[in-house]
């Protein structure tokens, strides 16, 4: 007894399985976690190395390269990229594995650190070990607006937002940009200094020792371990202002200003003009991010009725909560009109309410049976799972159909005994369900199990909520569909005139074809060379930038304090709001740093990617000439932005200056091409450096090392941090440096003195060599080599693939030194290069699965041949498609031809299955493919329907959620694909069969003839 008998003898079980695994889907649907894109552990950890104040060189030499040397020997490392500029030095460290304990091996990476602390400088205080999942992007963005400048109220931002913030459920922490810091400022005068006699080093050795707090072991007391902590920290200001520094009773207070101030903001974001505050808000990884979204919400609610906040606009700029909602509820909407469009479609064909009833049940019943499997493994309905579940939407019925259908045949031979039909019925095509349902599935094995990176982590959830569905539909198929179908008063299939007459013309002219086979090959040929056009003109994938923003970037020719810098910001904004209306923006928002970045975005109110690109590069045409910076249409380098807007390649050598001058070579070239927008060199900003080297000689004569003479030269120009001042729990930096040090020049050097071991006072000045030199802002690194990263936007209908071998063709022209080259891998998984051939290697991998299933139904290696034409066709259509929509084939569009291929198939084999039943019966084999391809093109028609109607909501939907990629690529892959694969299939499979029957006839009659002897080749000619 199979499923099926089984399933109609026991109605009331098989409803109740059902019912209950509908119950349980439900119950677990309201617990599914909402996020906005499946968690991903990225294997990869980040060292940051503060240091401020010194130079991109210092830092590469001093910081970079020796935790380099340290991280290098890590298992498994695939790349080490780094940055060193003058405010610090930071690693990336990636690993090639991906089953990876990125928390182990950042343990590790501690450890190794800390092996060579007395390799780094000694004032260095601190370092920092970053790992990274997508979880831990932040939840919420704000912006903090006012009349008032915000950037000196940090009390008030500290107190009465970050820290409410922060006691809310689910917060994990949350960051305040703008905002300066409160530091303990020691300010020396130099004339006070030197008219008290006291040197520069004595007075920093005195100012370390003074403020400290360390452990002297245990004592024993009355039977008790007691542990003992000599504690000299400074608890008050005043404490530090009497502190004294010298034999003399020369105070602390004598020589500096001591004072609690905000620290010099080094960096300016302002929007719309006005000075702006972001606030960050970050949830912890087990919290749900739609409930903290609305208790943030009503927090802030409850912040604009707090009188300290009167006159401060709290603007939610970035909401994944709600992003999350809203794409999920577009997806459902997309999803629902499917739903309904295929409903309507399966009744125009079927032409009766309850069968129509009946055969969407398993639309809502698989929907609802996913969810209930999502929840116990694990998967969070997001933005991929549900896209997935939209998938298959059209698909569900496709199952269902067939075998109602099938059942609608046997029931007019058996118009009586209704058991009988829907058992016969549901076994003629239980095979090719089963067949046509694992390939369904099989299709992502190969990316679910292949290499493991962020597309086989997305795609696994998008695999296994299709295939789970299907699964579901194919239980659904077999077993209460035939249970309801034997108990319900379901009429014949009913006669159509429009269907009727489609038929009879469908079988005269596939009778024509079959009889015409020069000119049904001629017909196949002459679609797959025509096909050929718009394949080789479809684009591929480009930049997928968000059509609401324009980014400007600044490309500094000097080193200029803020202020300077505001003043070129200022003529952009100025320029911007100018063309607010043609421009169609909405806010301009700017930010600036001394460090050497700068942009300005454009946030508008387009969601047209074409119109973007008009006004672009209209942007870009307008942009005001400047004689301080390049300024350009893309994303800045060295600020941490999304190098994947755009193209990027390195140059990568040992010698920064050769770099400098093959880039000087390259860029003008390259600025010439047609294909690019502003191409340029990311070195940072060009800068001017006060070069101070040590004279060694005149150093040791005065009882100097030159690492002394180096560390007295950075104290007079940098200062110097000492221990952490702690004021109600909260640490303070404590910062010693010289009153107006951020205005020193050459001349102020001379007026410094240091006392020497006899006791003399030395000129700093007399012991280092002053001079200037050019160097840049920050200096890059890839795989422990100097690099140089050349930047570059797309021209308008440039794709990515097109613009990289454009750049490939310039460079092989070039003549590069030895140990010199470029590459345009980033160390990172770039998702249009490396992700499309992982893709083209999975869809190879799965044809070959498919063709071993089909092979294994059908006992034959040549049949399951002819439905893989059906896969061919259907790629033919995406291209159509995409050529005529101006679609761009991207990394989407590829997965939606993956999820094509179990499609196609799916018919094919039922098709083809049925002319095989029929041939076994004893029907000649002409008669037998016209009437098996006449029967199926009622169920064909249906299921191709349902899918391509349910498809077309999504396929016209361009919106994306922020930081997804564009999924309607993927709808129109399948619609366009299937569409066209259906028509050419029913037209030319049965051509394609025949002439394959006829090799395998021919063949088996060649290896018979082989094999006799030659009398018996006489007597069998003789009888012929």
């Amino acid at each position: 007894m199979n499923i099926t008998e089984l399933s109609i003898r026991r109605p009331i079980t098989t409803i109740m399985l059902f019912v209950s695994m509908v119950v349980i889907g439900l119950i677990a649907s309201f617990r599914l976690p909402l996020e906005a894109e499946p968690e991903a552990s990225i294997p990869f950890f980040f060292v940051q190395l503060p240091y401020a104040g010194s130079t991109s060189e210092e830092v590469e030499r001093n910081l970079v390269r020796p935790v380099e040397e340290a991280l290098a020997t890590m298992p498994g490392i695939e790349s080490m990229n780094s940055r060193a500029n003058a405010e610090g030095g930071s690693v990336q460290v990636r690993f090639s594995d991906w089953n990876k304990d990125i928390a182990i091996a950042a343990s590790e990476a501690r450890e190794r650190i800390d092996a060579i602390r007395d390799q780094l400088p000694d004032d260095f205080r601190r370092y920092f070990v970053f790992r990274w999942s997508t979880s831990d992007r932040e939840a919420l963005s704000l912006r903090l607006t006012s009349s008032v400048d915000l950037t000196t109220r940090a009390d008030l931002i500290e107190r009465s937002i970050k820290q409410r913030l922060e006691r809310l459920p689910g917060v994990a922490r949350v960051e305040v940009e703008g905002v300066a810091k409160q530091e303990v400022l020691v300010a020396l005068d130099k004339d006070r200094l030197n008219a008290h006699g006291v040197a520069l080093n004595a007075l920093v050795q005195q100012l370390q020792a003074a403020n400290f707090s360390v452990s002297a072991g245990e004592i024993s007391e009355a039977g008790r371990r007691l542990r003992v902590q000599p504690r000299g920290e400074l608890l008050e200001l005043q404490q530090l202002r009497d502190l004294r520094i010298d034999q003399r009773g020369t105070r602390l207070s004598d020589v500096a200003d001591i004072d609690l101030k905000p620290q010099r903001m080094d960096y300016v974001r302002r929007m719309d003009g006005k000075p702006s505050v972001g606030v960050d808000i970050y949830k912890e990884r087990s919290a749900n991010l739609v409930d903290l979204s609305r208790s943030v919400r009503a927090e802030i609610a409850e912040l604009e009725k707090d009188p300290a906040m009167r006159g401060v606009n709290i603007e939610v700029t970035d909401d994944q909560g709600q992003a999350v909602t809203s794409s999920l509820l577009a997806l459902a909407e997309a999803g629902g009109i499917g739903l309904l469009l295929s409903v309507i479609v399966l009744y125009a064909f079927l032409r009766h309410w309850p069968s129509t009833l009946m055969v969407s049940t398993a639309i809502p019943i698989c929907f609802v049976m996913t969810l209930g499997f999502m929840y116990f493994t694990g998967i969070s309905l997001n933005i991929i799972s549900m896209m997935g579940l939209l998938l298959a939407v059209g698909m569900l019925v496709d199952n269902a159909v067939v075998v109602v259908e099938s059942i609608y045949q046997e029931r007019e031979k058996y118009p009586d005994r209704p058991w009988l039909a829907s058992v016969i019925g549901t076994r003629h095509v239980a095979i090719a369900l089963s067949a046509g349902t694992l390939c369904h599935c099989v299709v992502f094995l190969p990316m679910m199990f292949g290499e493991k990176n962020i597309i086989t982590i997305y795609l696994s959830q998008l695999a296994v909520t299709i295939s789970f569905s299907l699964l579901a539909s194919w239980l659904v198929a077999i077993s209460l569909i035939p249970m309801l179908s034997a108990r319900m008063k379901t009429p014949p299939a009913l006669k159509s005139p429009f269907i009727t007459a489609l038929q009879a013309r469908y079988a005269r002219a596939l009778r024509w074809t079959l009889e015409h086979r020069g000119w049904s090959v001629a017909g196949i040929l002459a679609i797959s060379l025509v096909s050929v056009y718009p394949m080789t003109h479809t684009q591929g994938g480009g930049d997928d930038n968000d059509p609401t923003e324009i980014n400007i970037f600044y490309q500094w020719k000097g080193a200029y304090s803020k202020e300077e810098m505001g003043k070129e910001v200022a003529r952009v904004e100025a320029y911007v709001n100018a063309n607010r209306k043609p421009f169609h923006v909405e806010r301009v928002y700017s930010r600036y740093s001394e460090q050497g970045w700068a942009q300005t975005r454009l946030f508008l109110d387009v969601e047209d990617p074409e119109l973007n690109k008009k006004i672009s590069e209209e942007v870009r045409k307008g942009l005001p000439k400047s004689a301080r910076a390049n300024l350009g249409i893309g994303w800045p380098g060295g600020m941490g932005g999304d190098d994947s807007k755009g193209i990027t390649f390195s140059l990568v050598g040992d010698s920064t200056q050769t770099l400098q001058e093959l880039a000087a070579d390259i860029v003008p070239m390259l600025g010439r091409n047609p294909k690019l927008r502003d191409v340029r060199v990311d070195t940072g900003d060009a800068n001017t450096e006060l070069t101070v080297r040590v004279n060694r000689e005149r150093a040791a004569a005065y009882g100097f090392s030159a690492q002394q003479v180096a560390q007295f030269v950075g104290m007079a120009l940098r200062g110097s941090s000492l221990r952490d001042f702690h004021r109600e729990e909260i640490e303070i930096p404590v910062n010693v440096r010289f009153a107006g040090s951020d205005d020193y020049g050459v001349e102020d050097l001379s007026t410094f003195m240091v006392r020497a071991p006899n006791g003399t006072d030395v000129p700093l000045l007399a012991m280092v060599d002053v001079g200037m030199s050019p160097a840049a802002t920050q200096i890059q690194r890839q795989s422990r080599q100097t690099m140089l990263q050349v930047q570059a936007g797309l021209a308008k209908d440039v794709s990515m693939e097109d613009a990289r071998k454009s750049i490939e063709d310039s460079l092989k022209a070039m003549q590069f030194p030895p140990g010199y080259g470029y590459t345009f891998d980033g160390g990172g998984f770039n998702i249009n290069f490396d992700g499309m051939a992982q893709m083209m290697r999975a869809i190879g991998i799965a044809l070959v699965l498919m063709l071993v299933i089909m092979a294994a139904v059908f006992e034959s290696l040549l049949f399951p041949l002819a439905i893989m034409s059906c896969v061919l066709f259907s790629i033919f259509g995406v291209y159509w498609l995409f050529w005529i929509t101006g679609t761009e084939m991207n990394i989407m569009a590829v997965i939606g031809i993956l999820v094509l291929m179990g499609v196609v198939v799916n018919n094919g084999i039922v098709m083809i299955e049925h002319i095989n039943n029929l041939r076994r019966r004893g029907l000649p084999r002409t008669e037998a493919l016209v009437e098996g391809s006449r029967e199926r093109l009622r169920p064909i028609m249906m299921t191709m329907g349902t899918a391509i109607l349910a498809m077309i909501p999504i396929a016209l939907s361009t919106k994306t959620a922020e930081g997804m990629p564009p999924y309607y690529p993927m709808a129109r892959a399948i619609a366009g694909g299937l569409a066209f694969s259906t028509v050419v299939s029913l037209l030319f499979l049965p051509t394609i069969y025949a002439m394959l029957d006829d090799l395998r006839m021919g063949s088996a009659k060649l290896l018979r003839r082989a094999r006799m002897t030659r009398a018996q080749r006489r007597q069998a000619g003789a009888a012929a």
